[in-house]
């Protein structure tokens, strides 16, 4: 399993609620890629943080994917005026999601 995570940055006033509708948007499109894992994003209301992480069944998957999303990345922060602090890759060691 390998993973993805974007860090994304700004002042947002309702953060948890805006990456509900974030994620929303984005689950439909992401299952169309081969290899989508899943998604899961976590919310730092008082820091101003997000962080957006894509699951995939492996590193190839995520590589053949990775163009596609980082547009759609940069579209959605633009969308919701945040920007992307960081992106990067992980080899996803161990994994305990239900």
């Amino acid at each position: 399993m390998f993973a993805s995570m974007s860090t994304i940055r700004g002042d947002q006033p309702d953060l948890e609620a805006t990456a509900r509708v974030v994620g929303d948007t984005m689950l439909n499109w992401l299952r169309e890629f081969d290899g989508y894992a899943g998604l899961l994003i976590l919310t730092d209301e008082e820091g101003g943080l997000a962080r957006v992480i894509t699951f995939w069944e492996s590193e190839e998957a995520a590589e053949r994917s990775k163009l596609a999303r980082l547009k759609m990345r940069d579209q959605m922060t633009s969308t919701v005026q945040m920007e992307v602090a960081s992106t990067e890759p992980y080899a996803v060691a161990f994994d305990d999601r239900v």
